[in-house]
């Protein structure tokens, strides 16, 4: 007898240490019950200590790769990770469009924990100017939320307020992470009709948190392909990513990564 999954394609940079990027999103599908496949925007070096080297996929390949998954298993779900330049975020708008890709998580990956911006300034407008507006939900980080806003976040008051400006400045779904800077896990969500939903998290003291926002997308977009709704796949998600924390993997020199197969141990 044959069996089938729901599937999701993960557009995203490959991690050669194998805690975020592709490497996370692809254990996060699989421990959530879904079919994943890839599309491949760079390659890295890297490992918990930092990245040595980046090689940008040439737009054609990648939109091949994207063409090669839509022609032969169509996604019912699509999450885009690191998107390091315009030409690369132009195609892929261009190639989702075609395919008419729906339940679309954006995990906006524009400034470091430290502060410093990973993506250009022509790359950040490409990314607002065209995924943002495709995507059923964006997940910014407090930085990456402050970048986007132009504005600074010291509470809960100013996470809600820079959603909703994300939220209706884009037309999608905005869900601000409070992990950055901030003394819980809580994070809210603002929806196009207005809706506000706080989802409280408790904060896990490890060290290890390579991939986390990865994960957490990876796992909201797999959750949207299960049929749940965007409050309940970003509900699942936490609890998942939750886990993956609590399960305490020790790996590396620097911060590591998670255990993300926790939930079968």
């Amino acid at each position: 007898m044959s069996t089938t999954l729901p599937a999701v394609l993960a557009i995203s940079g490959s991690d050669s240490s194998g805690g975020a990027g592709m490497q996370a999103d692809l254990k996060t599908m699989l421990a959530c019950g879904v079919f994943g496949m890839s599309a491949i925007t760079a390659l890295t070096a890297q490992n918990t200590t930092g990245v040595r080297s980046i090689q940008d996929t040439k737009p054609d390949i990648l939109a091949d790769e994207i063409d090669m998954v839509f022609e032969d298993i169509p996604p019912v779900a699509v999450k885009i990770g690191m998107v390091s330049s315009a030409d690369i975020i132009n195609v892929i708008a261009d190639r989702l469009t075609a395919h008419h890709a729906t339940n679309i998580v954006l995990d906006p990956v524009m400034v470091a924990t430290s502060g410093a911006k990973l993506i250009s300034d022509d790359a950040i407008a490409a990314l607002t100017g065209r995924l943002f507006g495709m995507a059923t939900v964006v997940t910014p980080n407090i930085p990456e939320a402050e970048a986007l806003t132009d504005t600074l976040i010291h509470d809960q008051e100013d996470m809600e307020t820079a959603a909703r400006r994300i939220s209706e400045q884009y037309g999608c779904a905005a869900l601000v992470k409070g992990g950055h800077g901030t003394e819980d896990a809580n994070d809210v969500l603002a929806e196009l009709d207005g809706t506000v939903t706080w989802f409280d998290g408790v904060r896990i003291n490890n060290p290890n948190t390579h991939g986390t926002g990865c994960t957490l997308s990876s796992a909201i977009a797999s959750y949207l392909a299960l049929g749940d709704t965007l409050p309940k796949a970003i509900k699942h998600a936490k609890k998942y990513l939750t886990g993956a924390l609590k399960a305490q993997l020790d790996l590396g020199h620097g911060s590591g990564p998670m255990d993300h197969f926790w939930k079968y141990r």
